[in-house]
């Protein structure tokens, strides 16, 4: 059965244009989502899939539902494209550690299962990042240098006197942290789609709630997940991660991970 890769993108589109030529082949659909910010589009072409540019756009914001919302628009579009394998979703700056074939063999060998990487779990992150209302979260990370801040320092405002007053929603919720680059099933994907009303609803106020919201909905309703801990290999900045060089692209190969993130073509040892 075919593969569906869901790609979020914004920038370093020679890097887009790198991962796609790497997936390409006779079982790969592609279905990317450009943030809706992005004024030229980069020209993008496959050879022997199919491509499919989302119209749909939405203005992704860091930290935000925003980045749910864009996730749910990739489902929508592949849904009505599939049936699929997997779905997988993949940011821009992926790139695949081992050759398309063998990716296609792993997932089928792992077909009715969500393939992610859990993190073990913490409940005071998750406390912080779903339970608290997070906002103004627009100018987080964008804008001019006097937005981004004047943002994070009311942010900071708002999450204080929610700790000092001791203000909680979701306090009878369970949640279970993934990376938020994950491989869907047909039937999870579905599951996701036809509740996106409530999930937005759920996780309007949350703080990256993408790395929470696929595992929390899904192993409540009994889907099945295998826990790859090799899936993603990402060099860490503090807790931030970094820019990895096109030229440690052999190297990051011999970690035997799946892939690796966030590649950059601009960024030199």
């Amino acid at each position: 059965m075919n593969q569906a890769w869901l790609i979020i993108t914004h920038n370093e589109f020679d890097i887009l244009k790198r991962l796609i030529s790497l997936l390409d082949n006779e079982q790969s659909d592609f279905f990317v989502h450009i943030d809706k910010k992005v004024k030229e589009l980069p020209a993008l072409s496959v050879k022997k899939g199919r491509l499919f540019i989302l119209k749909d756009r939405v203005d992704v914001r860091w930290g935000s539902v925003s980045q749910i919302e864009t996730e749910l628009v990739l489902l929508e579009a592949a849904l009505q494209n599939g049936p699929y394998s997997h779905y997988h979703i993949l940011s821009g700056t992926h790139l695949p550690l081992k050759p398309v074939n063998e990716l296609i063999e792993f997932y089928n060998n792992h077909a009715d299962e969500v393939v992610a990487r859990c993190w073990p779990k913490d409940d005071g992150d998750a406390d912080f990042k779903l339970r608290r209302y997070h906002f103004p979260l627009r100018h987080y990370k964008f804008g001019s240098a006097f937005q981004r801040r004047i943002c994070q320092l009311t942010w900071r405002c708002v999450i204080k006197v929610q700790i000092i007053i001791g203000i909680r929603h979701l306090k009878k919720e369970a949640f279970i942290k993934t990376d938020n680059w994950l491989s869907l099933t047909e039937n999870a994907c579905k599951y996701l789609v036809s509740n996106k009303k409530q999930v937005l609803k759920k996780y309007r106020w949350s703080f990256c709630g993408d790395e929470y919201f696929v595992a929390s909905e899904l192993k409540e309703k009994g889907f099945r997940f295998f826990d790859c801990q090799n899936l993603l290999y990402v060099q860490f900045q503090y807790d931030t991660p970094s820019a990895i060089a096109l030229d440690d692209y052999p190297r990051i190969q011999e970690t035997g991970c799946l892939w690796a993130r966030k590649f950059s073509s601009n960024h030199a040892h």
